[in-house]
Parts: C-alpha cells; sequence; structure tokens
C-alpha cells in the first residue's frame, strides 16, 4: 500500500474471500482508511466476515451484482470480553461507514446477516452495483465452495493454479470436491478426537475416584495400626499423630518398626528424699519417717505413694513392721 501511494494516483482493491484473521483484518482495514490517494474496494465475488468490513472501508464501494456480502460476530476464543470489544469495533467501522446505526449493525452481526448486492447497496454497505448479466447460483452451507465458484466468473487468477496444485485438481469443479472431502475428513477426525478425549476424562475421573479411596484406605490402616500400638503400650498418646503421618508415607517401614518395639513402661517417678521440693525450697528428708510425712506433709505421701509405690512401701514396712 505505501508503494502504490507513492505511485499511483488511485488504488483498486478487489475482494473474493471468506475472511480470516480479525486483527490482520484491521491492518487492511487501516491501510485502507489511512491512504493518501483514493482507495477504493470491489467485491468480485465473496466479501465474508473480516473481509466484508474491509470492503465497507472503501472510499467508495463497489459490488458486482452477483456478489455476497456477509457479516457476523467474531469468533475463535474463549475470552467473552475480548470478543465483546472486537465485535463492538467492527460495528463501530461498519456504523461509520454505512446508513445504519449502531444498534441496526449489531443485530445484524449477532444473526449473522447475508446480503445480495441489492439488499447492500439498500442498507448503504455499498455504494454502487456493477451489473454484470451474469448469473450465479451458489450454497452458503461452505464459505469456500462459495469463494470457488466466484473466482470461475473472475479472470484467470494464478493464485487459484496453486491451490490447484496443493489439491492436486485440474478444475474448480474438482477443487470443490476435494475441499468438501477434507471437510467430512476434518469433520470426523473433530468427533474421533472428541470422543478420545472424553475418554481420557472418564478414565482420569475413575483415577481419581480410585486414587482418593487407596488414601482414605491408607489413612485408616496407618491410624488403626498406631491405636493398636497405643493399646499394646509400644508408643505414647503423644506420638500418634507424628507415627500416623509416617505410616501414611511409609506403612510398611513403620509396621516394621513398631513390632520391634517392646512394651514401654510407664516411668516410676524417683523421689530424692535428699532433696524434696517445698515452698520454702529443697528440703533433705532422708531421715524422716513414714510418721513424720503422715504428721507434716500427708500431701507429699499422697504423691509418693502414687508416683513411686516402691518407696512408699520401703518406708512403711521400716516404721510398722519395726513398730510390731
Amino acid at each position: 500500500m505505501q508503494y502504490l501511494q507513492e505511485n499511483c494516483s488511485k488504488i483498486n482493491v478487489r475482494i473474493n474471500s471468506v475472511g480470516g484473521n480479525v486483527i490482520d483484518g484491521y491492518g487492511i482495514v487501516s491501510a485502507i482508511l489511512n491512504s493518501k490517494v483514493p482507495c477504493n474496494t470491489y467485491i468480485d465475488g465473496l466479501a465474508a466476515s473480516i473481509a466484508g468490513v474491509i470492503a465497507v472501508a472503501g472510499k467508495k464501494c463497489y459490488m458486482m451484482d452477483y456478489g455476497t456480502l456477509m457479516m457476523h460476530n467474531a469468533s475463535g476464543s474463549d475470552d467473552k470480553e475480548m470478543l465483546n470489544l472486537v465485535n463492538g469495533t467492527i460495528c463501530k467501522i461498519l456504523s461509520n461507514r454505512t446508513s445504519k446505526s449502531a444498534d441496526d449493525i449489531t443485530a445484524m452481526m449477532n444473526k449473522e446477516t447475508w446480503m445480495t448486492a441489492s439488499e447492500a447497496l439498500n442498507s448503504g454497505m455499498v455504494d454502487e452495483v456493477i451489473t454484470s448479466a451474469k448469473k450465479i447460483k451458489v450454497n452458503k452451507e461452505s464459505l469456500q465452495n462459495m469463494a470457488l465458484v466466484y473466482n470461475k466468473l473472475i479472470n484467470n487468477n494464478p493464485k487459484m493454479e496453486k491451490v490447484f496444485n496443493k489439491l492436486s485438481v485440474k478444475n474448480e469443479d474438482e477443487a470443490i470436491v476435494a475441499i468438501e472431502s477434507k471437510e467430512t475428513e476434518i469433520t470426523s477426525l473433530k468427533e474421533e478426537n472428541q470422543a478420545l478425549k472424553d475418554k481420557v476424562a472418564e478414565f482420569e475421573a475413575k483415577e481419581t475416584a480410585l486414587a482418593d479411596i487407596a488414601k482414605e484406605k491408607l489413612k485408616s490402616d496407618a491410624t488403626l495400626l498406631v491405636e493398636n500400638a497405643i493399646k499394646e503400650k509400644k508408643i505414647l498418646e503423644s506420638e500418634k499423630d507424628e507415627y500416623i503421618t509416617n505410616a501414611i508415607l511409609n506403612f510398611s517401614f513403620v509396621t516394621n518398626a513398631l513390632s520391634k518395639i517392646s512394651v514401654v513402661k510407664n516411668a516410676t517417678k524417683v523421689f530424692d528424699l535428699k532433696n524434696v521440693s517445698t515452698k520454702k525450697g529443697n528440703e533433705d528428708r532422708s531421715e524422716w519417717t513414714i510418721r513424720d510425712w503422715e504428721k507434716k506433709d500427708e500431701k507429699g505421701l499422697a504423691e509418693m505413694k502414687n508416683e513411686s509405690p516402691e518407696l512408699y512401701t520401703e518406708l512403711f514396712n521400716s516404721f510398722y513392721k519395726k513398730a510390731n
């Protein structure tokens, strides 16, 4: 476009397109609108989707009487906010270049609107319809087929030779058949792909469910193993959570370790009679008899009896049996 502006007094853009990437289309629209020389557009056949927006961007838009113009909302993304922004931009371009209001354009895009040359002229989408005396019947089910059919009415296009070579065909009719075959094949592959995705999702769901069940069973088994060890007095209650965590990580190791632990005996508190703790400090009671304890510190004696029964028995026997 830059080269043409510097070397031509006018630029004509001829269109027969199914559309394509919106961002690329914006670049073309911008180049047309900012051209330093008049840039007119010609709908030689099909102007669909963003190709229609490009066509309407021309200083003057011409349309062959057998042509087709189609507009719809942008698609191809899960980001609804972005799509709304794009659709709003397209609507602004179209409403600025035609006699239609933004609301009218939005309604036409929402329902996907197809227009003949006369309908496009009446709606203000194009400025002039070119009479060709050619009649054509197109099927709107496939934009690619429409573009190929229109190409039969347009002067020989060297680019079509490249298309024919890629499809290994000789003419437009064979190209249409080849494209339809490819489209059928693609549809079939998409269906197969979706079926495989569904199976994978189902398998992953079952795998997750089984893994959750296995985790719950392991946790239950680990808890039971540790609680039995506590009952057997192999470990203390305060160690329960730590042992359960380790058993979940390595059940066989903890099971083996617990099997080698002897029964834990409750530790007996040893009274140091020479350093008995009192409110006044440590006191030497090594010379006290059980009678002295009964008179002076019944609470301390009860504590001794409960926590150091062997010492209590020794004091008791040494006093009372001697007395008898």
